[in-house]
């Protein structure tokens, strides 16, 4: 009986303190007598603690003067002051807490010089309340935009670098550069200025490396932005924007190179942008060999070139993990560095082959083991222990090595999947070899991961990774940047194929996998594996020493590039008024002065003068910049091509051919014109030859003589992909037929994907210019061409609206859009658009419902046939949407 009393008490007294912290300014009031960590409790009078009430409402007291009246601020100060001090309210709630044993009390009760002072129970339930309420204050505007993302993804509390820069930024007023571990919540930091940005009505840009992370982007924040009222558009390979809804779009979410070409031709869309996150910022540093078949490649370039344009007119704020010399790039950006010293990192291990065993060493030489298992892959598994309930990343440097262990893994070390998990993964669309192959180790919960995967199914992959269902991944470097993963052990598989993991900083991107939240809740492991040298690691000893100890390198970007800085050239004189040749030097050496290599790189600097000078004269000769009195002008030509989307260099290789090209030309005619463009040239197997002004103005060798006799071959492999693909062939007889053509050399569906992108994006633009010129039969005809090398159709059906039809949304790869094969059997049974699909069927005199109908009169299997009517209504409803 005794204790049940006991027990009635302390619930009695559990209601009177919860009851005493739900009375008005009882939080307030404990806050106000709170020290902060490590100082000494504090005992307040009311002339403080009121004072302190208003001071975290955003009111501090005004300084006052020894003479003379009061100000209107102080008055109106002194007026809030007895608001709160009159009626009783904050005086009977401090009663209560005192009661309730939450303060106690010094003086006599009514006296002026009453003190206060918080309990240790009163700190433990504003800690405890604080908890409940949310990590972050609300008293910056940094604070409050954090508040609202937290909420939106109901998460309880700040990874430590986060909280640091929440509590420690009021407003980011200039250009930032961030630095943090992969995985540590850069991308949070990023959106909270972005969002505040946003609120003042400022249009934002996210320059984006990976279509992963632009997806993530969207996935994560996009419906939060929208419920708020904001736009937010995404523009790259997978995701097409309209220029309209690019002008439109409060931010906008771009791959660098859709961007870069964007702004070099002067889109509308680029102007007025008042704030650009950069991600990833040590993407500006060079890993590219200048080589003749390379020039063109290196994305360092146009980031400095991107970066050097918007700098001049947009705040800056750049996202990236750790690199030397930073105060280079924050004196060349203006910009203040946010880099905590809060850092989590993996447990490092050295994996090295003996006589007849393997070694296995702890970076920190703490920790020894060695194993007699024939498998480097099982070695780890055994060292690793309990395999089953961690998620594992083996990274290797080829496609098919990638491939091959995923099998191998998939019989040794099989996990269970569900069903519905790979075929979420696979999706419903094209019928594709290399998906199918995935498809059959996903089963045994192993997967493999490369560019040559068709770029919906890696983004569905990527997504399932994320979520946990799937657990074994083998890839090569792709997935190592950009996003990370809940992995908890990366094995990195070095021999000489792996040559692009030859700095600390590109071993940190890899190790970086392991995302820092998940490292602080789980921790997690990096396995180095020496399984033989390479160019730059002769024996394990070096790999060491240069991935794991060895200081960070400084960013380098790669050097200017011809047709690029012809772009450059163009887009200063696409206005077409009149400029001197010394005009045109003067703002082009001041263009390079502003980058970053122009910056850092002296000899660069003084170089490029002389590059400019051999340039100009070329264009001069090639009729782009024309002669006029007292000066030059872009001609016309050249200008229509620029205003076209035409780059420079493509309408140079293109002139002659396609002037000799009639409006009733064959097919085969049109595609080698494509393939004489730059874009084409560069998707593997790579064909392309710069000019002899190109290898002179980079004083690089021409391309080597196996690589000249390979070239026909290659174009051969090129133009029947393209040939095939308009014949509406099966994928796997495409891919077969290009490797044989290519000898030996894969042509898988990611590629696919990209030339046929490349091709049609072209296609398009040389339509555009022709129209301009006026050649307007030639013009439809390669729009046409155009529709049928995204969609990879006949004529007839390149101008269905069918192949736009989505069975995945916001997937336009081929995995995730309607089949070729369905499409040209509705079309074949009269269903000739996406609203014939819903409205062909429709009649209340009919019997049954419509989607019945259609799956009985469509040609199709009944499952595939209700996927394909509710992907159809769904696309007719969201454009009545908007057009509402």
């Amino acid at each position: 009986m005794p204790k049940r009393r006991k027990e009635d008490d302390d619930l009695s007294n559990l209601r009177d303190q919860l009851k005493s912290l739900s009375n008005r300014h009882a939080m307030e009031i404990l806050k106000i007598l709170s020290p902060k960590t490590g100082e000494i409790v504090p005992t307040l009078g009311w002339d403080s603690i009121v004072e302190g009430m208003l001071a975290l409402d955003g009111i501090d007291k005004p300084s006052s003067k020894s003479k003379g009246e009061k100000t209107q601020t102080q008055a109106e100060y002194e007026h809030l002051r007895q608001s709160l001090m009159s009626g009783g309210t904050i005086y009977e709630t401090m009663n209560k807490l005192i009661r309730s044993g939450f303060v106690i009390s010094t003086g006599d009760k009514g006296r002026k010089q009453r003190g206060f002072m918080i309990t240790h129970e009163g700190r433990l339930a504003l800690a405890a309340i604080g908890k409940l309420s949310g990590p972050v204050g609300t008293g910056t505007d940094v604070q409050r935009a954090a508040k609202i993302l937290l909420k939106h993804k109901n998460f309880v509390r700040l990874l430590p670098a986060q909280e640091k820069f929440v509590q420690e930024i009021g407003d980011v007023e200039g250009n930032l550069v961030i630095q943090m571990p992969p995985g540590s919540g850069k991308t949070f930091l990023a959106m909270i200025v972005i969002l505040l940005r946003l609120q003042k009505g400022i249009r934002c840009l996210y320059l984006s490396p990976y279509t992963s992370l632009s997806r993530q982007i969207v996935e994560e924040y996009g419906t939060l932005l929208q419920e708020l009222g904001y736009s937010v558009v995404r523009h790259d390979g997978l995701s097409r924007a309209s220029d309209s809804e690019l002008e439109n779009g409060n931010l906008i979410i771009s791959m660098y190179e859709s961007f870069s070409a964007a702004m070099l031709q002067k889109k509308k869309w680029t102007e007025n942008l008042g704030l650009a996150i950069v991600d990833e910022l040590t993407e500006l540093d060079s890993n590219t060999v200048v080589e003749a078949y390379t020039l063109g490649t290196d994305r360092s370039t146009k980031l400095d070139s991107v970066i050097t344009l918007l700098k001049e007119q947009t705040q800056i704020v750049t996202l990236s993990s750790r690199f030397g010399e930073t105060e280079e790039v924050s004196a060349w950006l203006d910009a203040q560095v946010f880099r905590p010293s809060v850092r989590l990192v993996p447990d490092e291990f050295i994996v090295n082959r003996g006589k007849d065993q393997f070694d296995i060493v702890s970076s920190d030489g703490t920790q020894r083991a060695s194993s007699s298992q024939e498998d480097v892959l099982d070695v780890v598994m055994d060292h690793l222990e309990d395999y089953r309930s961690k998620s594992i990343l083996v990274v290797v440097g080829s496609r098919f090595r990638a491939q091959g262990i995923a099998r191998r893994l998939a019989r040794s070390h099989p996990r269970s999947v569900k069903p519905d998990v790979v075929d979420r993964v696979i999706g419903l669309g094209e019928n594709l070899p290399l998906s199918n192959r995935l498809a059959d180790t996903l089963k045994f919960g192993s997967a493999f991961h490369h560019s040559g995967v068709d770029a919906g199914i890696r983004e569905r992959l990527e997504r399932e990774i994320r979520n946990r269902t799937i657990r074994t991944v083998v890839s090569t470097t792709g997935i190592t940047s950009g996003t990370s993963f809940p992995f908890d052990c990366v094995v990195i598989l070095l021999n000489q194929n792996l040559y692009y993991l030859e700095t600390r900083a590109r071993y940190l991107q890899v190790a970086g996998r392991i995302g820092e939240n998940h490292l602080a809740q789980y921790g997690g492991r990096v396995y180095l594996v020496f399984e033989g040298p390479n160019r730059n690691m002769p024996n394990s000893q070096v790999m060491e020493e240069k991935l794991l100890h060895r200081p960070l390198k400084p960013l380098c970007p790669g050097k200017l590039y011809p047709s690029l800085a012809i772009s450059i050239l163009t887009r200063t004189t696409v206005s077409g008024k009149k400029f001197t040749q010394d005009q045109l030097r003067t703002k082009f050496l001041d263009y390079v002065n502003n980058t970053y290599r122009g910056t850092i790189d002296k000899d660069y600097r003084l170089g490029m003068k002389k590059f400019f000078r051999t340039l100009f004269n070329w264009l001069v000769k090639q009729e782009v910049f024309e002669e006029v009195e007292n000066g030059f002008k872009l001609s016309k030509d050249a200008r229509s091509a620029v205003r076209a989307n035409l780059d420079i260099s493509d309408y140079l290789r293109i002139k002659s051919r396609l002037s000799k090209i009639g409006d009733d030309s064959d097919e085969l005619t049109l595609i080698d014109l494509l393939l004489q463009t730059q874009l084409p040239q560069s998707i593997r197997p790579r064909t392309y030859v710069p000019s002899k002004m190109e290898l002179r103005l980079m004083g690089i060798e021409p391309p080597e003589d196996w690589y000249i006799q390979r070239l026909p071959e290659r174009n051969d492999a090129k133009r029947a992909v393209l040939e095939n693909w308009l014949d509406e062939q099966d994928v796997t007889i495409i891919v077969r037929n290009a490797a044989e053509l290519a000898r030996g050399i894969s042509l898988d569906e990611g590629d696919l994907n990209y030339l046929l992108d490349f091709c049609s994006q072209v296609a398009e633009s040389i339509s555009q210019y022709l129209r301009t010129i006026k050649r307007s039969s030639l013009a439809t005809r390669m729009s046409v061409l155009s529709r049928q090398l995204q969609y990879g159709v006949g004529k007839d059906l390149a101008d269905s609206d069918l192949l736009e039809l989505r069975l995945l949304p916001g997937d336009d790869s081929p995995s995730g859009r309607l089949s070729r094969s369905t499409a040209r059997t509705l079309y074949e049974k009269g269903y000739l658009s996406i609203s014939d699909v819903v409205k062909k069927d429709l009649g209340a005199s009919k019997e049954g419902y419509a989607r019945d109908r259609f799956a009985k009169n469509c040609g199709l299997d009944t499952d595939l046939a209700k996927e394909v009517y509710k992907a159809a209504l769904s696309h007719i409803r969201a454009k009545l949407d908007e057009e509402d």
